[in-house]
């Protein structure tokens, strides 16, 4: 198998290092035999490691790197696709203006070149900016647009993707049977894909919509079901967010011993994993407990 491939398949079961292993050995490869358009994807590749890491300053080195490749050997494709995830190391840091205006550059490359696929990518992404803005009208709009497109390239996971946001953004509406509706339909679609990653995010939205009516037994029925795939693909990430939902689900119902446990949980394994985003999650919620950062989980770990 290539190295790249190893590499994605270490990445999506959380083993990090060993991802990086793979990808730092074929990035030598690559540039011992001057192949300039595989280097470029491995550094790209090798930037979303560093990005789960938290560490995004060494993430936009090596996309900066990957992006210069692109241009120099006019890689339209590898342009679009290395400009999109610039983005979303913008994104994270809650710099939206410039994550916008990368995803805008992405956009009218994906436009010129006609990568209907790419298009409808980076549209779903912009989405998200406005979304995250409070400027939930306009995120609709885009949203939308990138439906359209999927269907009519017939791509289904990217269809799948979209639905879920739509119904998302009708969750933090409170506009629960339509947000129900949407997310019901992305459920139906990644079951069909097989979409497995994303079938965790939109059972974990389906939750939340029972959590906010108080059916805690259903909403906790969904997170169980998101946690066991979680589990089985190896998914690090949906697990820590499922664990950390269903603690919250635990402290609505007031039953606080069973939350701390699965916030213990989480911290363990985001502590063990370097899961950046779960961790500053827990740092957080540490406060709004009374507590003090992660030293906060370490005592409960600690005494577990």
């Amino acid at each position: 198998m290539d190295l790249n491939n190893l590499a994605i398949t270490a990445f999506s079961q959380g083993e990090y290092e060993t991802a990086l292993e793979y990808l730092q050995q074929a990035l030598v490869i690559q540039q011992d035999s001057g192949d300039k358009g595989g280097e470029g994807t491995t550094l790209n590749n090798i930037s979303q490691v560093f990005k789960v890491w938290g560490d995004y300053e060494t993430a936009l080195s090596y996309l900066q790197q990957s992006l210069a490749i692109a241009q120099e050997i006019g890689d339209k494709v590898g342009e679009g696709t290395t400009l999109n995830n610039i983005s979303q190391i913008y994104y994270v840091r809650e710099d939206y203006e410039t994550a916008l205006s990368f995803l805008q550059a992405a956009l009218a490359i994906r436009q010129e070149i006609g990568d209907r696929a790419g298009e409808g990518t980076t549209l779903n992404n912009i989405s998200q900016i406005y979304d995250v803005r409070g400027d939930d009208e306009t995120a609709l709009l885009y949203l939308q647009q990138s439906l359209a497109i999927r269907q009519e390239i017939g791509d289904r996971s990217g269809e799948g993707m979209t639905v879920g946001n739509i119904g998302f953004i009708y969750l933090t509406r409170e506009e629960h049977e339509t947000a129900l509706a949407y997310l019901q339909q992305a459920l139906d679609i990644q079951q069909e894909t097989g979409e497995q990653d994303a079938l965790g995010v939109t059972l974990n939205n389906i939750s939340q919509i029972y959590a906010a009516r108080g059916d805690y037994e259903t909403a906790l029925a969904y997170l169980q079901q998101a946690l066991e795939l979680a589990q089985e693909i190896g998914d690090i990430s949906g697990l820590c967010s499922t664990l950390f939902n269903i603690g919250n689900v635990h402290l609505r119902n007031e039953d606080t011993q069973e939350a701390i446990s699965a916030f213990v949980t989480v911290y363990r394994v985001a502590k063990q994993t370097g899961e950046a985003q779960a961790l500053n999650a827990l740092e957080g919620l540490a406060k709004h407990l009374g507590g003090e950062g992660l030293e906060f989980w370490e005592l409960f770990s600690a005494e577990a």
